[in-house]
């Protein structure tokens, strides 16, 4: 179980109430030192005033009496009797108590032998201590008996910790109130920021950012959209100068072309001829390609599996073996038109050199893949990354007599990458190729 919070509110609300809880822990132990300590010489003056108190009233009464005076004397809370030794709780006394007994001998103008002070396990502490326990005093009188007193006091810390775990909750709650609300809007930018940023690794357009929030984060938008623009230029300068390029070399494949035209009908013009035709669909292929990348389309949420259907079946109508069964609805945030081009130039390359291909579908939390798969010959594992590459043609294994351009896999991977995915091949143990295409969905932010 996930105990940490994934998001910046969440977190920030976390820390908060562990610094509230470790605060209020500090302020308990510091509180309950200090009201031990306090209560010690308040109970323990009051105590000496009592004892000193009851000592001058014995002074009066004759010595058979008293008895009964230490018995009138005694109180609820304060006991008093007499005895002809200090008893044994005053063995093994500690320091606090020695200085205490030799204080109170002082200010009763006394020797400090005749005065015993035993301070028990602590004033107040613990739930199941006795009444009593915490606080004993001996003086002896002056024809050598001693008067015990017996100080009871009861613990209240149970009252005060049920207190203070109210206040601890409602502090929490108010707590919590407060650095929702306030984190929600301090990371409101942080959001629109993530969001526009998984928007435009997807190859959306994305307006700019407003720039609003804290200093850090104004200053993390400002750079998004300093890159987004920057991107943007770069894209758009390189699609034009490639489109320049294919758009100029027709003058000059239509120039040659003519020029052949007036030449011997031989083997070496009908092979100049094929690489100037080759050459041309070469340029043709790359407009197209330029074309479609500078087009912009808006995402949106399709059923992926009858997106895959409805192509499949494009192509069954038309004759070709193309299997695939569709199964539930299966909804993904992506752009439809460049999705089904990407998958249809796998599939045409899959039926060029394999004749046939079966589609599958598989969908898991993270991610949507689509596996295409042939029975050709395979791709050899060295050559299983240029086969992405712009105008690459494998001649062991992809014939030049096809016609294909060797742009197919290579717009496949640039529309699958958009989506921020990714697309891999593999060769299959029973013989021909494998293609998977690993579409992530789209985190909510």
């Amino acid at each position: 179980m996930r105990m940490w919070p994934r998001s910046l509110s969440g977190r920030i609300v976390a820390l908060t109430l562990l610094a509230l809880v470790i605060s209020q822990l500090v302020s308990f132990f510091l509180f309950m030192h200090e009201r031990d300590r306090f209560l010690e010489r308040v109970i323990l003056g009051n105590m000496a005033d009592n004892v000193a108190a009851a000592m001058r009233t014995l002074e009066f009464v004759p010595e058979g009496d008293r008895a009964e005076a230490v018995a009138a004397l005694s109180t609820r809370d304060l006991r008093y009797r007499l005895a002809a030794a200090p008893g044994r709780a005053f063995a093994g006394r500690s320091d606090a108590a020695n200085t205490f007994a030799h204080d109170m001998a002082g200010n009763m103008g006394i020797e400090t032998t005749r005065v015993r002070v035993a301070i028990g396990p602590g004033l107040a502490r613990g739930p199941n201590r006795r009444a009593g326990d915490a606080l004993r005093m001996a003086v002896q009188i002056d024809d050598g008996v001693w008067l015990r007193a017996r100080q009871m006091v009861f613990d209240p810390t149970r009252h005060w910790a049920r207190s203070s775990l109210m206040t601890l909750v409602v502090s929490a709650l108010l707590m919590v109130v407060i650095v929702v609300l306030t984190s929600r809007r301090i990371t409101a930018p942080l959001r629109d920021l993530a969001r526009a940023a998984e928007r435009f690794g997807r190859g959306e357009d994305v307006e700019p950012l407003p720039e609003y929030g804290a200093e850090d984060i104004r200053r993390s938008v400002a750079a998004f959209n300093r890159m987004r623009e920057r991107l943007a230029r770069f894209v758009a300068d390189r699609t034009r100068m490639v489109a320049a390029i294919a758009h100029d070399l027709r003058t000059p494949i239509t120039a040659l072309r003519l020029r052949l035209e007036f030449l011997p009908d031989d083997d070496n013009t009908r092979s100049m001829a094929a690489t100037l035709e080759d050459m041309a669909r070469m340029s043709e292929a790359s407009l197209t390609f330029m074309r479609e990348e500078a087009a912009t389309e808006a995402t949106r949420n399709v059923d992926l599996s009858a997106l895959v259907d409805a192509l499949c079946e494009d192509y069954r109508a038309s004759g070709a073996a193309v299997v695939f069964e569709p199964g539930a609805r299966l909804a993904l945030v992506c752009r439809p038109a460049a999705i089904r081009r990407a998958l249809r130039n796998v599939i045409d390359n899959a039926l060029t050199y394999g004749e046939t291909a079966q589609l599958a579908l598989f969908d898991d939390d993270q991610a949507v893949t689509i596996q295409v798969m042939d029975e050709g010959p395979g791709i050899a594992e060295d050559e299983m990354g240029r086969v992405f590459d712009p105008f690459v043609r494998l001649e062991t294994s992809r014939s030049r007599d096809t016609g294909g351009t060797g742009l197919g896999l290579s717009i496949a991977r640039s529309v699958v990458q958009g989506h921020g995915g990714e697309i891999t091949l593999s060769n299959r143990p029973q013989g021909g190729l494998a293609v998977v295409i690993r579409l992530p969905r789209t985190v909510a932010l």
